[in-house]
């Protein structure tokens, strides 16, 4: 395999030891390996595009600097002279993605883990933006002057065009969602906050938060999005609705901002039953997952239930 060969070629070169070298199967984007050394663990992240990790070089200080838990960067290259992609090598966070322990936490656990990701919201919006809407730290795509523009299903068209997993019923209620609620959409404030922070890049160690990881762009909208995701993730769980409400009780949401929440909880399932057949890196996979989309249909019709529509 060629990205095991260049993690291999990385840690001779950086650490002139031999090491275990494991693939870590949860993300989308980049290649990411955790690697056993003699005396600790390190975290390898490839990409082909230099410009898709980058932005960790300016928010994992940033966020470090605020008393957010976050790996070190040891070592980083991009220019892909060493090895044909840019890498980091980052220390390793001892835990695991929220998303692989959430069923065995405690409701107590659950509530403390939403306190600290509430502070982490809390302390996140308070940092400026430039007054734009997206997703910043890499070349993904423009920021635009609307949050509206942002949550069109551009992305979610395209995709159904060459799998046809969402259908046309779907992509409707996505525009009538988008209507809806355009008067709430239209005032939305550019806020900074880190989307990606449900079922993983949140790590969890002994039934406690530790740290968060995956920091290559942050976004610049609206911080209901980020627990519309928790929402999205575990919806129909008795686990799922404890962390959810502990997320919005503590960020003492109205019962209309809770509505909103739900919306992005929609809008979000739906973008993920979109990438079903997608491949983006060697985790994912063309082939289409039938039981994943029904889970998805299901979450999907619950929510456009919650909202009447």
């Amino acid at each position: 395999m060629q990205e095991k060969k260049a993690v291999a070629q990385i840690i001779k070169k950086e650490f002139n030891q031999v090491a275990k070298i494991e693939r870590m199967t949860t993300g989308t984007c980049n290649e990411v390996f955790s690697v056993s050394l003699p005396n600790k663990q390190v975290i390898v992240r490839l990409n082909v595009e230099p410009s898709e990790m980058i932005g960790s070089e300016t928010y994992i200080p940033l966020l470090s600097s605020k008393g957010i838990p976050v790996p070190k960067i040891i070592d980083s290259n991009y220019d892909k002279k060493i090895v044909p992609f840019a890498y980091q090598i980052l220390s390793k966070i001892d835990g695991q993605d929220i998303g692989k322990v959430i069923a065995k936490l405690s409701d107590k656990q659950l509530k403390n883990i939403a306190k600290e990701l509430v502070k982490i919201i809390k302390k996140l919006s308070k940092l400026s933006t430039n007054g734009k809407f997206g997703w910043v730290g890499n070349e993904r795509g423009p920021l635009y002057n609307t949050w509206l523009e942002i949550l069109k299903p551009t992305k979610v068209i395209a995709r159904d065009k060459k799998t046809g997993v969402v259908g046309d019923a779907y992509i409707k209620q996505v525009k009538n969602v988008l209507k809806k609620y355009k008067a709430y959409f239209d005032n939305v404030k550019s806020t900074f906050y880190y989307d990606d922070m449900s079922s993983k890049n949140v790590i969890i160690h002994k039934g406690k938060f530790v740290g968060l990881v995956d920091l290559d762009t942050m976004a610049y909208g609206d911080p209901f999005e980020a627990v519309g995701r928790i929402k999205a993730s575990w919806y129909g769980t008795n686990y799922g609705n404890t962390y959810t409400k502990a997320m919005e009780n503590g960020l003492k949401l109205s019962m209309s901002e809770k509505e909103i929440v739900t919306v992005y909880a929609f809008l979000n399932r739906v973008h993920w039953l979109s990438e079903k057949g997608i491949k983006f890196n060697k985790n994912t996979s063309k082939a289409i997952d039938k039981k994943g989309i029904s889970k998805d249909r299901r979450a999907i019709d619950g929510l456009a239930n919650e909202l009447g529509i």
